[in-house]
């Protein structure tokens, strides 16, 4: 089996730039070459137990998130994994159903197992279980789900002036009568999305409206329910936005089943582009494909794999905590008539 010292031996390189590399690190494009091409030549792997030993390290890092079969993670997840398994980590990903006690229990266990560091889509309002890690110098990275008044570092989307934003450009376009299928009001990206709605028609002197403001499960058909509902209204809608990828979906279902003519019955705005999902590409035969704020999911998940990487490295050297808020898209489509 092939040692670090082979690769330097084979490439040329220094072992400590060598072992900058490894580490995720940032080298010079001639250095990084030469590296590459001696750890393929060499079939080398990188042991990190035995690194570990010296070091006191594991490279093992876990990942906890709501729910495996979720659209919006597992493709993240993805890419986290397969940056940090390039560099030699290793992962243990868990979900916890939504079940604060369960996440809890979770967390407990990958403590114990001595990750190097956590990456979490905490369920939870407070924090508390989340700083009994920070406590302990274990680093912590929230992902999407950002905790009110938690100091803690985390990349999400811009969810707010994502939403701010594309609203805006639909009230430009002459609609005001503009309904919101909202998700859990408990969970930070579904709440921070309702904020700036209310913004965005506040201050372009436009009433929020309870009747169009309703609140819906992740269960499709209580989606269709109330999408439905909305459109039964005596002054109903002309624009009907959709919170999140599984709202999206049971608003779709509601369309195909009731025969809505998009955009002429209703205007359709999601947040999340459900074609670009793993699985769900046959949403692009559907025409007109809906107008939708884009999440960048690939960009979320390296900075989310730099700012473990870097907190990690640092040993606790540095305090402050960082937020890393990764901007959105705006797609449109024709699901938007213009009332002008």
């Amino acid at each position: 089996m092939s040692t670090i010292l082979d690769v330097e031996k084979y490439s040329g390189v220094s072992k400590s730039t060598i072992s900058r590399y490894l580490n995720g690190h940032t080298v010079r494009p001639e250095k990084k070459e030469l590296i590459e091409k001696a750890i393929k030549d060499l079939s080398y792997t990188k042991n990190p137990f035995a690194s570990g030993l010296k070091n006191g390290k594991t490279h093992t890092i876990g990942i906890l998130i709501p729910e495996i079969t979720d659209f919006f993670f597992p493709p993240i997840i993805s890419n986290i994994e397969k940056t940090l398994r390039n560099i030699g980590y290793q992962t243990l990903i868990s979900n916890y159903g939504e079940d604060p006690k369960k996440e809890k229990e979770i967390l407990n266990f990958l403590v114990n197992k001595h990750v190097d560091g956590i990456i979490i889509a905490s369920s939870s309002s407070t924090g508390e279980h989340i700083q009994k890690c920070l406590d302990k110098n274990i680093p912590v990275v929230l992902l999407d789900r950002l905790i009110g008044g938690f100091d803690c570092d985390a990349v999400t989307s811009d969810h707010y002036q994502g939403t701010y934003d594309a609203l805006s450009r639909v009230i430009r376009k002459g609609h005001s009568r503009i309904a919101f299928i909202r998700g859990e009001e408990s969970v930070h990206s579904d709440k921070t999305r309702f904020h700036a709605y209310e913004d965005a028609l506040k201050n372009h002197n436009i009433e929020v409206k309870p009747k169009y403001v309703v609140t819906a499960g992740i269960n499709e058909y209580d989606v269709s329910r109330e999408f439905m509902g909305l459109l039964d209204l005596p002054e109903p809608p002309t624009l009907i936005f959709l919170s999140n990828l599984f709202i999206a979906i049971g608003g779709l279902e509601a369309i195909i089943e009731n025969d809505i003519k998009i955009p002429d019955d209703v205007s359709i705005l999601v947040f999340d582009r459900i074609s670009s999902f793993p699985w769900m590409n046959f949403v692009k035969s559907i025409t007109p494909e809906f107008s939708s704020i884009y999440q960048h999911l690939d960009g979320i998940g390296s900075n989310v794999c730099t700012l473990l990487l870097d907190r990690i490295e640092s040993n606790g050297k540095y305090k402050k905590t960082k937020q890393v808020i990764v901007k959105t898209s705006l797609i449109m489509t024709d699901s938007i008539k213009s009332l002008l």
